[in-house]
C-alpha cells in the first residue's frame, strides 16, 4: 500500500468515526471530541488534495476545517459545563464522579 492510500484509508476512517460521535450526541465532551477528529480528518483530506493538485478537495476541507473549529468553539462550553456539573475536571476525559452529590432518599 502506498503512502497517498494510507492516507486517504487514515482520512476516511477519521471522518466516520467523527461523524458517529457527533451525530451521536452523547454528550458535550463526545461531540467536542468528534470535532476535535474532524479536524484531523480536514487536515489529512488537505494533505491529500495538496499532493494530488486536487484544489477542490484542498478547498472544500479548508472550509469543514473552519466549520469543525467553530464547532469546537461552540460546544467545548457545554462540555465544561457538563463536566462541572458532574462533579469531573474539565481539564481531564476521566469519567469517574468521584465528587457527586449523593442520592437523595425518598
Amino acid at each position: 500500500m502506498d503512502e497517498l492510500a494510507i492516507l486517504r484509508t487514515f482520512a476516511a476512517c477519521t471522518t466516520i468515526l467523527a461523524a458517529a460521535m457527533v451525530a451521536a450526541n452523547v454528550s458535550a465532551r463526545i461531540t467536542v471530541a468528534g470535532f476535535s477528529i474532524f479536524i484531523v480528518a480536514s487536515t489529512a483530506w488537505m494533505s491529500d488534495g495538496w499532493f494530488e493538485s486536487k484544489s477542490s478537495l484542498v478547498i472544500q476541507n479548508v472550509i469543514l476545517l473552519l466549520i469543525n473549529i467553530l464547532g469546537v468553539c461552540r460546544w467545548l462550553p457545554r462540555a465544561e459545563k457538563e463536566a462541572g456539573a458532574s462533579g469531573a475536571n474539565p481539564a481531564t476525559t476521566s469519567l469517574r464522579r468521584d465528587h457527586a452529590a449523593p442520592a437523595r432518599k425518598r
